[in-house]
């Protein structure tokens, strides 16, 4: 049975590869229940031209009964827009819950405060300089393809991988030797296939 829940953030133009990885594993190896919104619940469509129906919108959101928080990349965030989910990510904060956001998704933490005391990485520190003019983290900034914090997880764009295994380390989805398998799998193509051989 389903116990946590985590919420997915779609948006038109939203970078549906940077959620995969995290999404489908949650979905088959731990306790999460996977759970779409935008910010009116109508359909989008993504980056890659895929349809989504939302299951909820903003309005629908209660940071009380979710775990995780999730915000993939899309140039919508580098633009301004979605500054209506400051105050749900505020919430999530502290209430004690895990927002995660990669590449563009980074840039509304930055302008609103959030990553200006917390170890954090992004698409590079220049990049945030330029896109979130109130950023004020610069000395907290990690040259990292995924940074964790108590509450807060951000990866640069090229990180879907690295932000999935942040997020499994956080809620123990696996023993850590399985989760170390699965990243070597992926990222070496098959080619250092542990995972597979302990399955033989």
């Amino acid at each position: 049975m389903k116990k946590r829940i985590c919420y997915l953030f779609v948006f038109n133009g939203y970078a549906d590869w940077e959620a995969a990885y995290t999404v489908a594993h949650l979905n088959k190896y731990s306790d999460f229940m996977i759970r779409t919104f935008s910010l009116d619940g109508h359909p989008v469509t993504s980056m890659g031209d895929i349809r989504i129906e939302p299951d909820h919108s903003l309005a629908d959101v209660d940071p009380k009964k979710i775990d995780l928080l999730f915000l993939p990349g899309g140039e919508a965030w580098e633009n301004g827009d979605f500054q209506e989910l400051t105050m749900l990510v505020e919430s999530f904060v502290h209430a004690g819950k895990t927002v995660a956001a990669i590449c563009g998704a980074t840039v509304m933490l930055a302008n609103h405060g959030f990553l200006d005391h917390i170890p954090h990485t992004s698409n590079g520190a220049e990049y945030l300089k330029e896109l979130a003019p109130d950023y004020n983290g610069a000395a907290h900034y990690r040259n990292e393809p995924c940074v964790s914090d108590e509450h807060i997880i951000t990866a640069n764009g090229a990180a879907a991988l690295e932000m999935m295994m942040a997020i499994f380390k956080k809620f123990d989805v696996l023993e850590e030797e399985t989760t170390e398998a699965v990243y070597e799998l992926f990222k070496s193509a098959g080619m250092n296939n542990r995972l597979l051989a302990a399955a033989e």
